[in-house]
């Protein structure tokens, strides 16, 4: 039964809304202030601000976050970013890839993360969780949604439907996908909205474990310094994107390792063909699995589809194919044993063009490539389920949201 609230979200004016947004997935700090030399209006001002004067007093990082502070300011005064009158949830959506892509975009309790009631499937490190609390404590601003997911809902979909009928509070091009935000602000629908997602009986972190973690800590911290906290503060909630599992997309992660360790090819062929069926890919350019427990493996200039013939185990982790991979190939054949922290491997999301990889391999970079099929929402709804943690690098979610195009502002 999550519990999700409206809030006042902050946005750009349709006329700027594409200079303004930021793509941050994988953004370096070189790009960043590229970024920002080239466009005043961008949000990067947010997260990589110019210090014009740097004999001022105080750190580095505490006139960094004056910046930021002094520059949202400005983007409201211009009228590049619009503060909403009224609490309001809003409608997302994103065409890309072919796809489209919908979902509610509002705010999620922290108690709902604290105790579970948004089931976990990953582990969260102190240090990330350190930088983002850092931040939302010094800005107040909470800019990038975490990605949950929930089984369809009927009622939820209909208000989703009938909203998009209607003219779009925003809707621009960026990178060739086409995003677009709808408002709803009228008491009965937002009743309506949180009733229906109040009756949900589960719902899943897809994306942003460590946004989640962070809002809620910082939020425990608000609680124990506010004399007069009543529950209904904003450091309470944080910004999140419901999805239904039919709209969400996963897609896959490859492995590339750089050396075969002791083994020589054949050899190596030779210990693959205990566990797995092998089939040679002759004058096949590149290949995906098509099903579960099948695997696509490019070595010495071949292409191979091997198939897991070993038994499952009935363990949601264990049975997953990058713990097949893990377990069978790389940590008992080639040595792997940490995939956090093998220098040998490397891992390329699945909307890599697979002949890159396949170029990698070829110039010698690698020795290997592993070609994978997407982890499936139900499995990974069964691992969350059972309270288990994923395996590093299993999925690649899509959307990626982009930052600045809905701010959630904290007290």
């Amino acid at each position: 039964m999550p519990k999700i609230k409206a809030f006042k979200g902050i946005h750009p004016d349709q006329a700027c809304a594409a200079d303004v947004v930021l793509e941050v997935e994988n953004l370096d700090l070189p790009t960043a202030r590229e970024i920002r030399s080239q466009k005043a209006r961008s949000f990067v001002n947010m997260l990589v601000p110019k210090l014009e004067n740097r004999f001022l007093m105080g750190s580095k990082t505490e006139l960094a976050f004056k910046k930021i502070n002094e520059n949202f300011e400005e983007f409201i005064e211009k009228s590049w970013l619009i503060r909403d009158e009224k609490p309001s949830i809003y409608i997302y959506q994103v065409q890309h890839f072919g796809i489209t892509q919908t979902g509610i975009w509002t705010l999620s309790a922290i108690d709902d993360y604290l105790n579970n009631t948004i089931k976990k499937h990953e582990l969260t490190r102190a240090d990330r969780e350190r930088g983002l609390i850092d931040y939302l404590q010094q800005t107040g601003i909470d800019a990038n949604p975490v990605l949950i997911t929930y089984q369809a809902d009927t009622i939820i979909d209909q208000i989703i439907l009938e909203t998009v009928k209607h003219d779009a509070l925003l809707s621009f091009e960026k990178s060739g996908s086409i995003h677009s935000v709808w408002k709803i602000d009228q008491e009965e629908q937002l009743k309506t909205i949180t009733q229906a997602f109040g009756s949900l009986k589960h719902s899943y972190i897809a994306d942003g474990h460590h946004r989640a973690a962070a809002a809620s800590t910082y939020g425990i911290e608000c609680r124990k310094l506010n004399l007069k906290h009543h529950g209904a503060e904003e450091y309470n909630f944080f910004s999140s994107v419901y999805m239904s599992t039919n709209q969400l997309r996963i897609f896959e992660f490859h492995r590339l390792v750089k050396d075969l360790g002791k083994l020589s090819v054949n050899s190596f062929l030779a210990h693959l063909s205990d566990q797995f069926e092998l089939e040679e890919l002759k004058h096949v350019a590149e290949f995906k699995p098509i099903s579960f427990h099948q695997f696509g493996m490019y070595l010495a200039g071949k292409w191979f589809k091997i198939a897991y013939k070993g038994d499952l185990s009935g363990n949601p982790v264990k049975d997953l194919d990058v713990a097949i991979l893990q377990d069978e190939v790389l940590t008992k054949l080639l040595g792997i044993t940490d995939p956090r922290t093998d220098a040998r491997l490397s891992f390329a999301g699945g909307l890599t063009p697979l002949h890159e990889l396949v170029n990698k391999v070829d110039e010698g970079a690698f020795d290997v490539l592993f070609t994978l099929y997407p982890t499936s929402i139900d499995e990974l709804i069964a691992v969350a389920d059972a309270g288990e943690v994923m395996p590093p690098k299993s999925t690649w979610f899509e959307p990626k949201f982009l930052s600045g195009l809905l701010i959630h502002q904290l007290d």
